[in-house]
């Protein structure tokens, strides 16, 4: 995809509008970011609690049994150690840790966009250009601390939002 020119605002209102986009599509990608991250946790920690669940009720079950075959003690064997793998992948990713954190930042960018929205409805911007020195702080911070937005899903945002034809405020 090929980047259209770049082109700097030209008065404090072009401004207002270029950084109510980007918190937009800031906000929205760390949501985006969030859901996948989400989904990517219960897929690792599901199937841990099931077979976990497994492997504990087979223990007990051969603990009560005579004989138990050595394909049955495999099985659990073999349940045990792919438990214990899916248990250490979700604590090295830490999925739902950074999901939260991808939501808390989606947060803060949807705030940020709320101020912006104010400003350019009510006309503060060129009335105000300590205002705006003060959410472009805002705005730097958020971007030095933020985790970052996958490639992929940025893209899945630009392309939702250039379909969307709403306005931009709200949410």
């Amino acid at each position: 995809m090929v980047e259209p020119p770049y082109h700097p605002p030209h008065d404090a209102d072009a401004l207002i509008l270029a950084w109510l986009r980007r918190a937009r599509e800031s906000q929205l990608g760390h949501y985006e970011m969030a859901t996948m991250l989400e989904r990517r946790s219960y897929w690792l920690g599901v199937p841990v609690i099931v077979i976990s669940g497994v492997v504990g009720t087979s223990v007990f079950a051969s603990i009560a049994a005579e004989v138990v075959a050595v394909e049955a003690k495999l099985a659990v064997g073999a349940l045990s150690v792919l438990a214990a793998i899916l248990s250490s992948l979700q604590t090295f990713f830490k999925f739902a840790e950074r999901a939260e954190k991808h939501k808390t930042f989606g947060a803060r960018y949807g705030a940020i966009r709320r101020e912006l929205e104010a400003m350019h409805a009510s006309g503060t911007a060129a009335h105000e250009p300590n205002y705006i020195n003060v959410l472009r702080d805002k705005l730097d911070r958020l971007g030095q601390e933020a985790p970052a937005v996958s490639s992929a899903i940025h893209a899945h945002v630009l392309k939702v939002l250039r379909a969307d034809t709403t306005p931009m405020a709200g949410g």
